[in-house]
Parts: structure tokens; C-alpha cells; sequence
């Protein structure tokens, strides 16, 4: 039993590093000088982003009506290897703009896929006494994923930008091997447990809450997601060392992310740790402004890291515990949600940008956005304080 739920940590953490980690926020990391070596546009470059995205919103579709069978692994091990492939497609330059733009897409798709179903396979396979720690975990390899897509930054200005695309690439290539060896041993659990489906499942105020709030940290995260490093080369005028600086703590406060909320849940509850997190979400967005001193960057980037893993970790587990078998069902649901949501958010902030409002405006709508995301959630939880105490 013990071996079976290491395992299982070791395949979430490693899906969740890859999925999200990588597949989405190298890009990210990356952006400033890919632009700068393959001679994009910022038009461009904010269209591969939203490409990103769409990719995403499909895989989560897709994903949603998948059966919980073993069929799950496979399409695991194929996303792993796409997405692979994806981002050793971006390492060289040259080629037609449709050549990036579908392999964003592709990376997107395999991003969403993985996000489901990975921790699907773990809910089936694992026991219930278990599910917490597993989760918690599994969902800090967003914040790993993250971390390695940063780990060559402060040398980009000696390698090529080519080569941190093939060492992303390696990295993912490793995880994909060491997912496909894992998932031997869950196949045969997927395959005799058999997972009844709730045709109707009872969807009161709380969780429709959680979903909007969920929603809007989704719309709130585009500016942090797509335009940060941006925002900190082209706007602050930082230097390397300095917008290196930044991305690091980006990337040790996503590490810290789903361990925080773990802590916090275990000793308040859910709910009541959610409202925490998305209080100090829309604070972390909002700071972002306060450019008079570096420390005020300097917390917008750690903070926002590490709420993203946080509220998504506690999000998923919470609708685990309230729904149980119907989890692949309405974590597709806010997946999809989150994903959609994003999608109008980047193509948002993009038009937002064509028309010359700021960065400075735009982190102000973002926020404006999660406060009334967050105070909704307050009041569909105290009317329903019985759930909302969990």
C-alpha cells in the first residue's frame, strides 16, 4: 500500500510538472528572447499565447468525455510525448508562422488532457484516507515545472535560445519515459475498479461558487501569466539579473504553492483557506502597480507564483471530497471554466494592449475582477455554512 502511494505522488507530481509546468509556463519564461532570436512581433508572440490556450480549452473537452477506464493512461502517454514534441518544435527558427501556432495548439491540447485525467487516475486508484497528501503532493509539480523552465534563465545571454528549447525538451522526454512506467502499474487498478457514473449530481450554490471564483482567478492570472516578464523587461526597463531575479521567486513561490495550502486547509478547513488565498490573490495582482520600489515587484511575483498551485491544488481536492466519483465530471467542468475563461481573458488583454491601455490598468481590471470573484465566495459559503465548513 505504501509503495502504491508514492507512486502515486511521484506520477501526479511528475504529470503536473509536465502538463502545467512546462507545457504552459516555459513559454512564458522563454518569450523575450525567443522573440528577440526568431524576429516575432509582439502581435504574434501574444497570438501563440492565446493559441496556447485554445489548445488548452480543447484538451480539457476532450478529456471531459473520455470514460474512466484505462484508456485514461494511454492518452496520457501520448500527451506526454506530443507535448514533447512540441517543444523541441519551438526550438528552431525560421519556419512558417502556422508551424508554431499549431504546435502551441498541440501543447495546449496536451496540456488539458493531462491536467484531468492525471489526477482522475489518482482518485480511482488510490485509497480515500490517502487523497489529501497524494493531492497535495502531486499538484506541487506545477510549482517544479515552473522552476526548471527557469533554472537556465540566468544563462540565456551564454546559450542559445535554441538550446533551452532542447533542454526543456530533454526534460520532458524524461518524464514522459518515467509516466509511461509508472502507469504499468495503475492500468491493471483502472481496468477492474469500475467507476459508477452520477447521472445527476447535486450542484447546490457552494460549488457553482467555487467555479465562479475558480473562473475569475483564471481571467485575474492572464496579465501575471502571459505578460510579466514583458512587463518587467519593456516597462521596468530591468536587466537580465534583475528579470531573472523576478522569474526565480515566480518560480520557488509556485514550489511553495500547493505545500502552503495544504498547511493552511489542514488546520482551518477548505473554504476558509480559500477565501485566505484569494484575498491575498487579488492583493498580489493589485501590488504589481506599486513600481516606487523593487520589493513591491519582488512580491507580486512570489505571491502570484505561489497562489496559482494553491488555489488550483485546494480547488481540485475540494471537489473531490464534496463529489467523490462525479470528480472527473466537475473537475472537467472547472477546467474547462478556468480554460475558457482564460482564453477570453488573454484575447481581452490583448485588444486591451492594441488599444494602448497599460500594464499598470490592465493589473488593476484583473484584480478588480478576483475581489468580485472572491466576495461572491464569501457569500455563497455563509449561507451555506455547512458545506462551507469543510
Amino acid at each position: 500500500m505504501s509503495s502504491t502511494r508514492v507512486k502515486l505522488s511521484i506520477f501526479l507530481c511528475l504529470c503536473m510538472c509536465l502538463g502545467i509546468g512546462i507545457l504552459r509556463f516555459s513559454y512564458t519564461a522563454l518569450l523575450p528572447t525567443t522573440r528577440e532570436s526568431f524576429g516575432w512581433t509582439a502581435h504574434f508572440a501574444s497570438i501563440l499565447g492565446s493559441a496556447n490556450l485554445l489548445g488548452y480549452l480543447m484538451g480539457a473537452f476532450w478529456a471531459m468525455r473520455l470514460p474512466q477506464t484505462r484508456v485514461m493512461a494511454a492518452y496520457i502517454q501520448a500527451a506526454a510525448f506530443a507535448g514533447m514534441f512540441s517543444l523541441m518544435s519551438c526550438a528552431f527558427s525560421g519556419f512558417p508562422d502556422l508551424w508554431y501556432l499549431f504546435w502551441r495548439v498541440i501543447s495546449g491540447i496536451c496540456g488539458g488532457l493531462i491536467m484531468i485525467l492525471s489526477p482522475s487516475i489518482v482518485a480511482q486508484c488510490c485509497e480515500l484516507k490517502d487523497r489529501f497528501k497524494i493531492n497535495f503532493i502531486g499538484f506541487s509539480g506545477i510549482g517544479i515545472g515552473v522552476l526548471l523552465a527557469t533554472l537556465f534563465l540566468p544563462y540565456l545571454d551564454q546559450i542559445a535560445v535554441r538550446t533551452a528549447w532542447l533542454i526543456l525538451s530533454a526534460f520532458a522526454l524524461a518524464i514522459s519515459v518515467c509516466l509511461s512506467v509508472l502507469l504499468q502499474d495503475f492500468k491493471p487498478l483502472l481496468s477492474t475498479r469500475s467507476v459508477k457514473q452520477h447521472e445527476q449530481v447535486q450542484l447546490n450554490t457552494v460549488f457553482l461558487s467555487l467555479i465562479a471564483v475558480y473562473g475569475c482567478s483564471a481571467f485575474a492570472y492572464v496579465p501575471h501569466s502571459l505578460f510579466w516578464i514583458d512587463y518587467l523587461t519593456q516597462v521596468l526597463k530591468l536587466d537580465l539579473y534583475w528579470m531573472n531575479f523576478n522569474w526565480i521567486l515566480y518560480g520557488s513561490g509556485s514550489a511553495l504553492g500547493a505545500f502552503c495550502s495544504y498547511l493552511l486547509a489542514k488546520k482551518l478547513g477548505n473554504f476558509n483557506t480559500l477565501k485566505i488565498l484569494y484575498c491575498t490573490y487579488v492583493f498580489a495582482i493589485a501590488v504589481a502597480v506599486l513600481n516606487i520600489s523593487p520589493f513591491f515587484t519582488f512580491m507580486s511575483s512570489f505571491l502570484t507564483g505561489l497562489l496559482n498551485p494553491a488555489v488550483v491544488f485546494l480547488t481540485s481536492y475540494t471537489i473531490l471530497q464534496l463529489y467523490g466519483n462525479a470528480y472527473k465530471k466537475l473537475w472537467s467542468i472547472a477546467t474547462l471554466t478556468f480554460a475558457a475563461i482564460q482564453l477570453i481573458g488573454g484575447l481581452s488583454f490583448s485588444a486591451l494592449q492594441h488599444f494602448g491601455v497599460s500594464y499598470h490598468q490592465q493589473f488593476m481590471i484583473a484584480s478588480a475582477v478576483l475581489l468580485i470573484g472572491t466576495l461572491q465566495l464569501f457569500w455563497a459559503t455563509r449561507s451555506n455554512a455547512h458545506i462551507a465548513a469543510q
